[in-house]
């Protein structure tokens, strides 16, 4: 009973293992999966469809409009007209009524309207223009943003997996420790303190080991959501930490002007502004006549009895142009219009603000970058130091020359050292994005 129990657990197991694709992604592979197929992003290229069909929709105000129409009636009472007139043999005035109009009455048409002068068109097809333009910067931003999501999500992935793969290291020292001891104690030559403690050392490893392997767990769930990975695949990284960091020639001085000019946010607040300087100008258009021509090819139809015989109907053709002067509109365009001010005076602010909050980054990301750097060179000696010291101890511990307090010690500053190592190498590489970022190279 125990045997097919195990059996029909190890073949579930087998058929979920194989239920799940397996995705080997490097760092750009994951960016460019997320730029396809993360579904909060996809609203960036939506918007770009939307802003294409805005534009379609502002040329439609150029073109002619043609309208079909046909009406039916059937009047269930005639109206009459009461004249009164002299009777002509007794010169006496008499009311005569008159019925007016036929039982069924039709009309058909075809109306035809032309703009010709539109200044609400000309606005609308210079605004939807530029509007397209700030979509498309609004998906570059967009797009540096997924950049650096997926970066730092790809990065912590990687730190947690070096994490499990240090923390497997010091396992195997760990029970290698327990087992001298256990030996030792055996022969009379460790206390029993020393093996509770070797004890108490491996299983606060193991409980480390088990924290960390559930840290590539999360962190790895999180990376494939934010890439818009499929539930039923598990993404694999191809990329690893780089063993060594490497050295960028930073200038003395950051160049503002140039990281102005890449930065999209300003590009974007500034193509803002330009669109409310044009709504102002589509409320200046406003003012202007509008002249439009318009026709009409159609026919009219009376009788009494058979509304569709063809010789009842008679033609009803007409052409004409149409002009239109805006006299007094209740303040309305004076009102928008002040709207518009104050809204490129925010747009002003705003380019100021980001001007500010560029330098900024420029000069506080240069810094973080060259202490990431440095400090990384730092602790990578100390790991070094650290192993060789843990060697160091391990080898007199074995030839009865160190304490095991001292392993301990040692075995917890390698530990120590290799986390803060690990610490530093994400801090570096978050600093380089964020330098990257800043000087508008992302």
């Amino acid at each position: 009973m125990k045997k097919l129990f195990y059996t029909v657990i190890l073949v579930f197991a087998l058929q979920m293992g194989f239920g799940q694709t397996v995705v080997n992604m490097s760092l750009d592979e994951a960016i460019n999966y997320a730029i396809k197929n993360q579904p909060s992003f996809q609203n960036y290229l939506v918007e770009q469809q939307i802003s294409a069909a805005k534009k379609l929709q502002s040329i439609s105000g150029f073109l002619p409009k043609i309208t079909g129409s046909f009406a039916l009636q059937q009047n269930l009472n005639l109206p009459i007209v009461a004249l009164k007139f002299p009777n002509p043999l007794t010169g006496a005035e008499e009311n005569l009524k008159i019925q007016q109009g036929t039982k069924y009455q039709g009309n058909g048409s075809v109306d035809f309207t032309v703009p010709l002068v539109d200044g609400n068109a000309i606005g609308d097809l210079k605004f939807t223009q530029k509007q397209q333009r700030l979509t498309d910067l609004q998906l570059q931003q967009a797009i540096i943003d997924l950049k650096v999501n997926v970066s730092r999500a790809y990065f912590l992935v990687l730190l947690n997996s070096e994490r499990v793969k240090k923390t497997r290291k010091t396992l195997e020292r760990d029970q290698k420790a327990y087992d001298d001891t256990k030996v030792k104690f055996d022969n009379q030559n460790a206390l029993k303190t020393d093996v509770s403690r070797a004890y108490l050392n491996l299983q606060n490893t193991r409980y480390q080991m088990k924290i960390a392997e559930d840290s590539v767990k999360t962190t790895s769930a999180n990376l494939a959501q934010l890439i818009g990975l499929p539930l039923d695949s598990k993404l694999a990284l191809t990329d690893q930490l780089p063993g060594q960091a490497k050295e960028e020639a930073l200038p003395e001085y950051p160049d503002y002007k140039s990281a102005e000019q890449s930065r999209i946010e300003l590009k974007t607040e500034t193509m803002q502004q330009n669109l409310n300087r044009l709504q102002m100008r589509k409320i200046n258009f406003g003012y202007i006549p509008t002249l439009s021509g318009y026709a009409s090819v159609g026919g009219l139809g009376l009788d009494n009895n058979n509304i569709f015989r063809k010789n009842i109907w008679v033609e009803d053709n007409y052409i004409g142009l149409k002009l239109s002067v805006p006299i007094f509109d209740g303040l309305l365009k004076f009102a928008e219009m002040q709207q518009q001010k104050l809204a490129m005076q925010k747009n002003e602010n705003n380019i100021n603000n980001i001007k500010q909050t560029i330098n900024y980054q420029l000069q506080s990301s240069s810094v973080n970058y060259a202490n990431a750097f440095e400090n990384l060179k730092l602790i990578q000696q100390n790991v070094k130091l650290a192993e060789d010291i843990v060697a160091d101890v391990n080898v007199r511990y074995q030839n009865a020359l160190a304490t095991y307090q001292e392993v301990v010690d040692a075995e917890n500053t390698l530990k120590d050292t290799e986390f803060t190592y690990l610490q530093a190498m994400y801090t570096y590489l978050v600093a380089e994005l964020d330098w990257k970022k800043a000087n508008g190279k992302l």
